[in-house]
């Protein structure tokens, strides 16, 4: 071999090796930019390289903001107290129904005077996909520019493995100020985790010379403690024989840890209006709209300042039914959400400038807004073996494939009445 040949391929190692020590130097200054880089938030943004200074069209930060949506609209177990007293004037008396109310969705009727409620749930969610991409090969593609130099670009292209998991725990008590009003208090505990593992390249081009950085990351995080507490507000407006109207609002306090997945970070305001029916069927319909203030979750991609937590329509169908005398209630609900103007993950393909002789046009996520509807199917049982301990058991299935969606969550809980 030549002397000058070489001495060339020496020099061209010494520069890859100093493209490969500039971008270690870059990938531990970008951690930096996350200001809680212990923090859950900054997990995926971390692993994926997507805090890389002078990232463009970061797709790994709709990640919090779909994560804070689905935060906002996890179903907590309803204040239904079981069986309910009512008029049969045939009988011209008071007597308790058939059925021990639904599961998740509210009941027209109040607890009763001074009546006190108290229940405690867990549910566990395992979310598998966001926006229909499954969150066991998340496509990135985004381009970075380092520093000053506006010569040296990069493109980071990667598959990555994101294990999202979420234990809540949940503490209920109901009061009733009248025969008409009661007031729940729900505390969640949260326990969650997060694993991201990363394998991709990252591609260099400066000046007219380019390089090839392959790398691979595994990024784990959990975090444990209260959730964001709500105050739900009942007030019974119509009492009929069998048919009950009522309405109410449900304010969700941020009291949980945004920041480390534990709560949405916003304000919630949700009126509603609720509307059922006692008998061996009993059906039920509740309506309501979900308003959010702002969220540290949910940013914007241009400015990164904060905006508002989607919320929209909501809507709950269904019925429970007595299966066994008055001891055993089977429950079956649609709980349905339209949200407005949420951030999406639609997936595209970004061609890799500067190496494009060798035709990269890689599959990538690509940040949206948009609106979708989201639609779970709840199947549950309740049981009374004596006259105030109640038990149940449901299971809770998305039923499309939007936002960031879970595998068939089951709950558990019980519950009892002073």
């Amino acid at each position: 071999m030549a002397i000058s040949e070489l001495a060339g391929n020496i020099a061209k190692m010494r520069y890859i090796q100093l493209l490969v020590l500039w971008m270690s130097l870059v990938s531990a200054a970008h951690a930096q930019l996350c200001e809680h880089s212990t923090q859950l938030y900054c997990q995926i943004p971390v692993a994926t390289r997507a805090a890389f200074p002078g990232t463009q069209g970061n797709p790994a930060a709709a990640f919090n903001s779909g994560f804070a949506t689905q935060l906002a609209l996890l179903p907590l177990v309803s204040s239904a107290s079981g069986s309910v007293p009512f008029l049969d004037r045939s009988l011209g008396i008071y007597i308790s129904s058939d059925n021990l109310g639904p599961i998740f969705t509210e009941r027209a009727r109040s607890v009763g005077k001074h009546k006190l409620f108290l229940a405690f749930t867990y549910q566990r969610f395992r979310f598998n996909s966001i926006d229909g991409t499954n969150l066991g090969a998340v496509p990135f593609v985004f381009q970075a520019q380092p520093g000053s130099d506006k010569t040296a670009s990069i493109y980071v292209q990667q598959t990555d493995q994101i294990d999202i998991k979420l234990d809540q725990y949940a503490a209920l008590a109901t009061y009733g100020l009248d025969d008409k009003t009661d007031i729940s208090v729900v505390v969640p505990f949260e326990r969650v985790s997060l694993g991201v593992l990363t394998n991709g390249t990252q591609y260099i081009t400066f000046g007219s010379r380019t390089a090839t950085v392959p790398f691979s990351q595994y990024v784990p995080g959990s975090a444990g403690g209260i959730g964001d507490v709500l105050v739900n507000a009942k007030r019974l407006l119509r009492k009929g024989e069998r048919s009950d109207f009522g309405a109410g609002m449900v304010v969700r306090f941020p009291t949980g840890d945004a920041l480390n997945y534990l709560g949405s970070g916003a304000y919630g305001f949700n009126p509603y209006a609720v509307f059922s029916y006692q008998a061996r069927v009993s059906p039920h319909v509740k309506l309501g709209y979900q308003f959010n203030t702002t969220t540290v979750l949910n940013r914007s991609l241009v400015s990164g300042e904060p905006l508002g937590l989607p919320g929209g329509l909501q809507y709950d169908i269904g019925a429970d039914a007595s299966v066994y005398k008055k001891i055993i209630t089977a429950a079956a609900d649609l709980l349905g959400n339209y949200v407005v103007n949420a951030p999406v993950l639609i997936p595209g393909t970004v061609p890799i400038q500067g190496f494009n002789r060798f035709n990269l046009n890689e599959p990538t996520l690509i940040p949206r807004t948009s609106s979708y509807t989201l639609d779970q199917l709840s199947l549950g049982v309740k049981f009374k073996p004596t006259a105030h301990l109640f038990f149940y058991g449901n299971v809770l299935i998305q039923l499309n494939n939007v936002g960031l969606r879970s595998n068939p969550v089951p709950l558990v809980g019980i519950s009892y009445k002073l």
